[in-house]
Formats: C-alpha cells, sequence, structure tokens
C-alpha cells in the first residue's frame, strides 16, 4: 500500500511539471492563443522596392555668363585711383600790384596753344590793344578776337594755329607745396624757360580800392634758361607746367627783388570758354630741372607756345 501511494504521488509531481512547462513555454498543444496574422502562400513574393530618384545634375552656366572670380585673398583693383593725400597748406602772401604811370604803348608777352584756335594769355599783356598778333611757328598771325576774364589775370585768344603745334594739356589738380614749377615763355622778348618752386598761395588785388581779391601762387625762381638777370617781363601769359608737363597757370607777375614768380590758375579760363577744355590729372611728359630748357625750347619751336605782340594804335606790326 505505502509504495503504489508513493508512485501516485510521483506522477502527480511529474504531470504538474508538464503543465508548469507548457505555460513557460507556449506550446501549441492543448493552449489556446491569440489571433495570429496569417503566413503569405508559398509563391506570394513581396514587391520589390521602389529604386531612388535619381539626383538632381546642376544645370551647366552659359559661357557668356561665366565671369572668372578673383582668388580668395587677393584684393581687387579700385574702380578708381586713390585721391592723391593733401600735403601741409602753402602760406598766404598778400600781393598788391601797383598800375604802371602814363600811356601804355605796344608790348610783348606771351600765349600758349591749348585747343585748335584757342591761346590762353595773361588778361594785362592785351590790355589796350587795338590789334594782337601772335607768332605761330609759320609766322605772325593777327587774332580774330580776345575774352578777358572780369577780376583775373586771364585771357582768352583766338587765332590760327600752326597744324602740327600740340596743344598743352591742362590739369585738374593744384599745385603743392614745395612742388616744381617751369615756366616757358619770352622774357625781354629772348626765348627762356625759367625754374621755380612753390612757396604761397598769393592773395592778389590791384591798386584801386575795392577791386576784389583773386588767388594766385607764389613760386620761388630757382634758375633760369639762359643765365640772365634783371625783369621776366615778357614771360607773362606763359604756361607754368608741373613736371608731367600739365597746364596748372599762367605766368602774371615777377618780383626782381624778391625773387618770386606769381601765377593765375587755369581753371579761370575755361570760365572764358562756350565749350571749357576739359582737365587731365595729369600730361604724359616728364620734366626735370635737369632738361626744363630742353623741353621748352621744344615748345617754342613747334609753335605752341608763342610771342605775343600788341599794337595799341593798331597800325604798328611786329618785327618779323
Amino acid at each position: 500500500m505505502g509504495g503504489t501511494l508513493g508512485r501516485l504521488m510521483l506522477w502527480i509531481a511529474i504531470v504538474a511539471a508538464l503543465y508548469l512547462f507548457a505555460q513557460v513555454t507556449g506550446a501549441d498543444e492543448g493552449f489556446e492563443q491569440g489571433p495570429r496574422r496569417p503566413l503569405p502562400p508559398p509563391t506570394a513574393q513581396l514587391p520589390p522596392p521602389p529604386a531612388p530618384a535619381p539626383a538632381p545634375q546642376p544645370t551647366p552656366r552659359p559661357e557668356t555668363l561665366a565671369r572668372p572670380e578673383a582668388p580668395l585673398g587677393t584684393p581687387r583693383p579700385p574702380a578708381q585711383p586713390p585721391a592723391p593725400q593733401p600735403g601741409p597748406r602753402p602760406p598766404v602772401m598778400d600781393i598788391v600790384v601797383e598800375e604802371g604811370s602814363g600811356r601804355k604803348g605796344d608790348s610783348i608777352g606771351t600765349a600758349f596753344l591749348v585747343a585748335e584756335g584757342i591761346w590762353i594769355s595773361a588778361a594785362h599783356v592785351i590790355d589796350d590793344c587795338r590789334t594782337t598778333y601772335v607768332r605761330a611757328s609759320e609766322g605772325w598771325r593777327t587774332t580774330s578776337g580776345a575774352v578777358k576774364h572780369n577780376t583775373a589775370d586771364a585771357a582768352v585768344l583766338y587765332a590760327t594755329g600752326s597744324a602740327r603745334a600740340p596743344r598743352l594739356p591742362v590739369s585738374n589738380r593744384a599745385p603743392t607745396l614745395n612742388q616744381d614749377g617751369f615756366h616757358i615763355g619770352y622774357p625781354q622778348g629772348t626765348p627762356s624757360s625759367v625754374h621755380t618752386r612753390l612757396v604761397g598761395i598769393g592773395r592778389i588785388r590791384q591798386g584801386k580800392p575795392g577791386t576784389p581779391i583773386e588767388q594766385g601762387w607764389v613760386w620761388a625762381e630757382m634758375s633760369r634758361v639762359p643765365q640772365t638777370s634783371g625783369s621776366l617781363g615778357g614771360i607773362s601769359g606763359g604756361p607754368q607746367l608741373d613736371p608731367s608737363g600739365a597746364v596748372q597757370s599762367i605766368t602774371i607777375l615777377h618780383s626782381e627783388r624778391a625773387g618770386r614768380v606769381t601765377t593765375a590758375p587755369i581753371q579761370r579760363t575755361r570760365e572764358l570758354m562756350a565749350n571749357p577744355i576739359a582737365g587731365v590729372p595729369a600730361g604724359d611728359a616728364r620734366i626735370t630741372p635737369a632738361n626744363f630748357a630742353d623741353y621748352g625750347t621744344r615748345l617754342r619751336d613747334v609753335g605752341t607756345v608763342a610771342l605775343v605782340f600788341c599794337s595799341v594804335s593798331g597800325n604798328t606790326r611786329p618785327r618779323r
């Protein structure tokens, strides 16, 4: 009896163990489970995934629109040349022009060519002239007209010039302190050139009370060729050139005692022209204290800088 009971208890334990094992492993036999997704039939296949869309290709730019670019780190050239740095301001000097006493007679001066048939000179060179002559390279020419500035010592003359005479460029820049200046003309009727250096700004006033003040420039005489002494009378109306050969001003006064030359701004003559001549930053020449005399000789020889003769009565003529 005891052995039978022991075997019964063993079988009960085995059955209980099998039941617990089935619960843990989820065996299908004898146990319900929730619904499952049916398996696909054996012949069915999943559709292939769609092919990826091709990446868009960049549209090439037309060659006409392509522009070369400067490499990084390379500075681009400026659109315009930088303005010149201002130098020290020249000192201001008061200049009073005393009128000569007595009646004016025939006289000479200088003029220079800036355009076809257009000459520049000083206003006092043609004061009281009934007839004015300009000596071009082919000979003396009678001026067909002249216009003087109301306050500045500047004038525009009209006369036929030499066909081969080059025109002097007109500068649009004012001279600077200690700059070299070169004056070309006919002092005392003699072909000469003068080298100067800017020392100041002139406040120029005629001797009559109440006359307006004009601005000019004052230059210290450094040398002249030929090496003469005395007055530079006759160089009035001649050009003052900068080292590039551009005209900055008109020679109008000379102080023999002080060794000073005074000039009037060339821009004053533009006010007298119906079609003003355009100014330039610089000319094409290279004038130095060593070659200025030769440069002046060439300008006179080709007729760009000319002698002026003023006939007060209109009946006298210049000597050939």
